[in-house]
């Protein structure tokens, strides 16, 4: 074995291992809008905790204007929406890919008794109903 190679496999080793796992914090928390995000669901919470002693904030929280913003503000919403950045970082570490079948692949070709699924022909042998009618069990014969 070549001492060259093994010296540059090693090093392509540590250029892939030197760059970093992806964090979901660095999604979850770090960019300006995920800090906005919070801090507004943070006010909306505390504003919707004093809406119990306050009149006036309870008739905002009681609007049809607050149930939005309630869904917005409801602390999984940022969770899976911020999360969706670390998802593909993640899959890009990794090296995975989005890869949609071919229609082709999803449905297949037309069965031997000219039906679109082989699992309906009973003249096909990839059908159940085929196995039903071609069985020939061997017990009691």
């Amino acid at each position: 074995m070549d001492p060259d190679s093994v010296a540059s496999d090693s090093s392509t080793e540590t250029v892939d291992s030197a760059r970093p796992r992806p964090r979901m914090s660095q999604w979850i928390w770090r960019p300006w809008y995920a800090k906005l995000w919070w801090a507004c669901a943070a006010l909306y919470w505390g504003g919707k905790l004093a809406s119990w002693f306050s009149p006036g904030l309870d008739t905002f929280y009681t609007s049809a204007a607050a149930g939005y913003l309630n869904v917005a503000f409801y602390p999984l919403v940022p969770l899976i929406v911020l999360g969706l950045g670390y998802i593909g970082d993640w899959m890009d570490y990794y090296r995975w890919e989005w890869v949609s079948t071919p229609r082709e692949e999803l449905f297949p070709k037309r069965s031997v008794g000219g039906y679109v699924d082989p699992m309906m022909d009973p003249l096909d042998p990839r059908s159940p109903t085929y196995w039903g009618r071609h069985d020939h069990g061997h017990a009691g014969h």
